[in-house]
């Protein structure tokens, strides 16, 4: 029956025969966003416009057919529509039509973003949503509130001339964390995974506040920001104190095992509240959950009185929509 689910060691649509984020090299895919953890060099990849911008070489499929968001496309007997995420620049959402019934894939999704929008959740009779953060004790402050706790913290940090070292995703999360931070009157020192990332954005037309190359000469009254695991805060001259951002920070001791001094909860995911305010809004008769704690969010689901069950639960299995 065509219109059907599919894990196969990944996601698939049946009849489109179209992978959804697969981590393997496929003949034809659907990229919901430009982090590595869901992108590949497909042979055909469907995104939007700003992934293709921000994918690095090393992704970039064979053919790229960039979509705007909202304008449906024909693959095989199916439409593909995609639809913002929020998640981080360019991150999609996508809508598949296929013989009546409509499949919602939410990649990476964020209702909350940092500039203050909300993210728009499409109808289907069937939604995929991840669940990174899907335990009832990730729910996260408001993110205005948070950012307020960041910048007082960065500023303390200036002020007593010690330099504040922003711990966070190299793509996405620094990006947009500066584009906060810098209506605040902040400046940046990068290091190189994060300047790489600058220049992705600056490329898919963001424009960024004043940031400068890290090195140890010209941080001095800057905020620096930092991927996960790198070390060279280490390097720079003078005092300075780390801050991991991060929906994870909900987790006691979570900046312990980072060795960081601290770590504020904000996030580019929803959070627990999201994710099911998610499902309402979408409608869904049926809910897959895929990543992070599927097991443990499809279980609340079901106690809504709702079908719902982890997709790589069911390996090989064709699940009838």
């Amino acid at each position: 029956m065509p219109g059907r689910v599919v894990w196969d060691g990944g996601i698939r649509v049946a009849g489109a025969d179209l992978w959804l984020d697969p981590l393997r090299v496929r003949a034809q895919a659907f990229v919901s966003h430009a982090h590595a953890d869901h992108s590949r060099r497909h042979r055909l990849a469907w995104m939007s416009m700003q992934t293709a911008a921000l994918l690095p070489q090393d992704r970039q499929p064979h053919q790229a057919c960039p979509l705007e968001f909202g304008v449906p496309l024909k693959v095989g007997s199916a439409w593909l529509t995609i639809h913002p995420a929020g998640h981080m620049l360019g991150a999609a959402q996508a809508l598949i039509s296929i013989e009546g019934t409509r499949i919602l894939y939410s990649g990476d999704l964020s209702l909350r973003q940092l500039d203050g929008t909300r993210t728009s959740i499409p109808q289907a009779e069937t939604l995929i949503i991840e669940s990174t953060y899907g335990r009832p004790h990730f729910r996260f402050p408001d993110p205005a509130e948070v950012l307020d706790d960041v910048a007082r913290w960065c500023r303390r940090l200036l002020d007593r001339s010690v330099t504040p070292v922003l711990v966070g995703h190299a793509l996405g999360k620094t990006q947009e964390l500066m584009l906060a931070l810098g209506c605040r009157g902040f400046t940046f020192a990068l290091d190189e995974p994060c300047m790489e990332g600058a220049r992705a954005y600056q490329r898919a037309g963001v424009g960024l506040p004043d940031h400068v190359a890290l090195d140890s000469e010209s941080c001095a009254g800057r905020v620096v920001m930092q991927a996960p695991g790198r070390r060279q805060s280490q390097r720079l001259v003078g005092p300075y104190r780390s801050a991991f951002i991060s929906g994870w920070a909900m987790e006691p001791g979570f900046w312990r095992r980072f060795g960081v001094d601290a770590a504020l909860p904000l996030s580019d995911h929803c959070d627990f509240d999201d994710l099911l305010e998610v499902a309402r809004l979408s409608g869904a008769e049926q809910i897959y959950t895929v990543h992070g704690f599927a097991e443990d969010l499809a279980r609340h689901f079901r106690r809504k009185g709702l079908r719902a069950s982890p997709l790589n639960a069911v390996e090989q299995l064709e699940l009838a929509l």
